[in-house]
């Protein structure tokens, strides 16, 4: 069986990776056991089945290409939460793209970004939002996330093979979490016991501190940061993913 997990830049996505790539590819050994390939999608359906387990983001998969018998797992977090996390990681220019000086949606290709339109060609995506006020840099977010919550409106809304699990439910439950995501992976106990043991060391708890890539684990920012004007902007451009995905509006 064919196992993928599919997230959101900023959603847990190097908890995931650090919790099975351990796993994987240091502890229970498999030849290629797990990759995961950012948001390289033609990357991902070439080689998805040279491992036994895949992840990639920002992307809804096209399910006829994974084969006859597969599970997905899905991390997805209230989008308007993606935008605050989004903008203050990439505000302060933590990876490599994000400080590329005039650059093209092709070298933002490894995250799936749109450039926003107003953004010259003087600035990084870094230096573009530092030279905005927080408000008017929330709306460039949103315009930077285009792909990706349209990717959150293409998935189906229910099929017994994908499984959707909510950042808020897994921020201080990640034992329980993952417990459920194992048994719908149907993996081995002793893959499982491992496995637990990885999630409970490398989340959100126990590497606060250790890390700059946390900033801030706690759900509804938006509520804190949002402006009248950002929300207006939110809600014509992706307001339907808040019913959607359950979230309070």
């Amino acid at each position: 069986m064919k196992l993928v997990h599919c997230s959101y830049h900023k959603c847990l996505t190097v908890y995931y990776s650090n919790v099975l790539s351990s796993l994987y590819n240091r502890i229970v050994k498999f030849s290629n056991g797990y990759r995961h390939f950012n948001s390289m999608v033609g990357d991902f359906y070439r080689e998805l089945n040279k491992y036994k387990l895949v992840s990639v983001n920002n992307h809804a998969l096209d399910l006829s290409r994974l084969g006859n018998k597969f599970r997905v797992s899905r991390f997805v977090r209230d989008p308007r939460d993606l935008i605050v996390s989004g903008y203050f990681y990439h505000r302060r220019g933590a990876e490599a793209w994000c400080n590329i000086v005039n650059p093209c949606e092709f070298d933002w290709e490894i995250v799936n970004g749109c450039l926003p339109a107003n953004m010259d060609k003087r600035h990084s995506f870094s230096s573009y939002l530092q030279s905005l006020s927080k408000e008017d840099g929330l709306i460039a977010e949103i315009d930077f996330r285009k792909k990706h919550f349209d990717s959150m409106k293409q998935w189906p809304i229910t099929d017994a093979r994908i499984k959707v699990y909510k950042y808020e439910d897994i921020i201080g439950n990640e034992l329980e979490i993952f417990d459920d995501i194992f048994r719908f992976y149907e993996v081995s106990w002793l893959e499982k016991r491992i496995g637990l043991f990885l999630a409970d060391h490398f989340s959100a708890k126990k590497q606060a501190g250790k890390t700059d890539h946390i900033r801030n684990p706690g759900v509804s920012q938006w509520k804190e940061h949002f402006t009248s004007k950002v929300q207006d902007y939110f809600e014509q451009q992706h307001g339907e993913l808040i019913e959607r995905y359950g979230y309070e509006r």
